[in-house]
């Protein structure tokens, strides 16, 4: 981390932080996320959807361009912390058109990251917020407590479809709403792993 000129700027050194920082501050689950499981399954996701949605409209190099992204994307958490989506709504609200201070602070900790983002194919920055709205119902519905995290989980499940209302508008040669085949196959998962699990054991 640079701290030069009184300000703090994450470098690769910060990476391995990574691993041990954590998300979902604000709403009870069963277990921890850190930061490098997040981004790990972004670029998953994210990989499978740029195959299916966008197929050979990008390029291998592209493809490199939105791995990278999507493995970075939240590394201002490092150092701000997972900021709730009410909060970070709210600020917007309250900047209104003036400069929003996240904005500013994640472009002062991470200006490459910013600037990655800013050079990139806009359909491929669909796609790594479609994995990371998908990532994040993964999450939830699989690890999260009580009614808030219910809550929360529905409110991630309409910012997903209207993300996709969005992404179709913005570019409607492609198919967006493989997006939701994509997380219903995920959310699935879970049960084939009990079958299976019940196939090898009958005492379950």
């Amino acid at each position: 981390m640079n701290t030069n000129n009184h300000k703090i700027t994450l470098d690769l050194g910060d990476l391995a932080r990574s691993g041990h920082v954590t998300r979902w501050h604000s709403v009870r689950t069963y277990r921890d996320q850190t930061l490098a499981e997040h981004h790990y399954m972004v670029a998953m996701i994210a990989n499978k959807l740029a195959k299916d949605i966008l197929g050979e409209s990008i390029s291998d190099n592209e493809r490199l361009k939105l791995l990278e992204y999507a493995l970075w994307h939240d590394m201002p958490e490092i150092i701000m912390g997972d900021i709730s989506s009410p909060c970070k709504n709210r600020i917007k609200q309250i900047c209104g058109g003036k400069q929003n201070p996240i904005d500013q602070l994640e472009n002062e900790v991470a200006p490459w990251l910013v600037e990655l983002k800013k050079n990139l194919n806009p359909e491929l920055v669909w796609i790594v917020k479609l994995g990371d709205l998908i990532d994040a119902i993964l999450f939830i519905s699989q690890e999260g407590i009580g009614k808030h995290a219910e809550i929360v989980k529905q409110g991630l499940e309409k910012s997903f479809e209207d993300k996709i209302q969005e992404a179709c508008r913005f570019s409607n040669q492609f198919d967006w709403s493989i997006a939701k085949t994509i997380l219903n196959r995920l959310l699935q998962n879970e049960d084939h792993q009990i079958e299976m699990e019940r196939y090898l054991n009958p005492f379950l």
